[in-house]
């Protein structure tokens, strides 16, 4: 009867084997526990980007009125219209955003055209 012993090197390569799934188990288990519930909705995204752009656009008009103080209202909106319009043209949309400025209220106007959808929006902000 002959015993042999185990050689090193398959030792070695257990040990490297063993190590890396509990490595994976353990940033597999952190992951799930980290952040269970976030779950990205891509339902929105087929209907095109052009409706999220111009959802996006909106709220991000409202903020920008409702933030801006009284010395430099126009001069935000004026830079978020050419912002926003300048971003439509890079994504190949037709953007066209008005405003008119009433003493407590603003009404702003858009309207966005690609080759899919034609949006329009029309509504009135509180000045704070």
């Amino acid at each position: 009867m002959t015993f042999h012993m185990p050689n090193l090197s398959s030792r070695k390569a257990q040990f490297f084997i063993l190590t890396t799934v509990v490595i994976v188990g353990v940033f597999y288990s952190l992951s799930k526990s980290i952040n269970p519930y976030s779950f990205i909705d891509t339902s929105r995204a087929a209907y095109g980007g052009e409706i999220l752009f111009f959802d996006n656009v909106r709220d991000k008009a409202v903020k920008t009125v409702r933030i801006s103080d009284s010395s430099n209202f126009l001069n935000n909106l004026q830079t978020y219209k050419n912002y926003i319009e300048g971003l439509a043209v890079k994504k190949g949309y037709n953007l066209e955003f008005y405003y008119a400025n009433a003493t407590d209220d603003v009404e702003i106007n858009m309207i966005l055209t690609s080759q899919k959808y034609t949006l329009r929006s029309n509504f009135t902000v509180s000045r704070p």
